[in-house]
């Protein structure tokens, strides 16, 4: 029986080993590359001229009294889609591409913090591009239109 076990769990663990090998061999070659970067830029900068030390800059004077400042740019319009978003708001959306997620999926799925996500959400809540949703009793977010 003991031996039945031991036999299983051995295979399971070179079925496992088998099929992340592959993951293993990439991240390999990823940290050979990210070495042989960082040997190129530490070549480089010997290779670099010294930089001249500068003359320390004289103190500021003192500045006149405070102008008005001008009228602050026009918003886009809630709803709008023709603002742009950044790299956080593009990860959301392409987790969201996949299904509704938590903010705790949302954090797996794209490796960003819990406020990152939620910002990230909020500006994507206001532009109308992701709803609130609910799945099995959790608040999540979903792409509008597809909730």
């Amino acid at each position: 029986m003991a031996a039945d076990v031991l036999t299983r769990v051995h295979a399971e663990i070179d079925a496992r080993l088998h099929a992340l090998g592959p993951a293993v061999a990439e991240y390999q070659q990823l940290l050979d590359v990210a070495d042989a970067l960082d040997a190129e830029a530490r070549a480089q900068a010997a290779a670099a001229p010294p930089q001249r030390a500068t003359k320390p800059k004289p103190a500021a004077k003192p500045k006149p009294a405070a102008k008005p400042k001008p009228a602050a740019k026009p918003r886009p319009a809630a709803g709008s889609r023709s603002a742009p978003i950044g790299a956080a708001e593009q990860a959301i959306v392409a987790a969201l591409e996949h299904g509704s997620h938590t903010v705790g999926e949302l954090g797996v799925v794209t490796a960003m913090s819990g406020s990152e996500i939620r910002e990230g959400a909020r500006r994507l809540l206001k532009a109308g591009k992701i709803v609130r949703a609910k799945r099995e009793g959790r608040a999540a977010y979903a792409l509008a239109g597809t909730a």
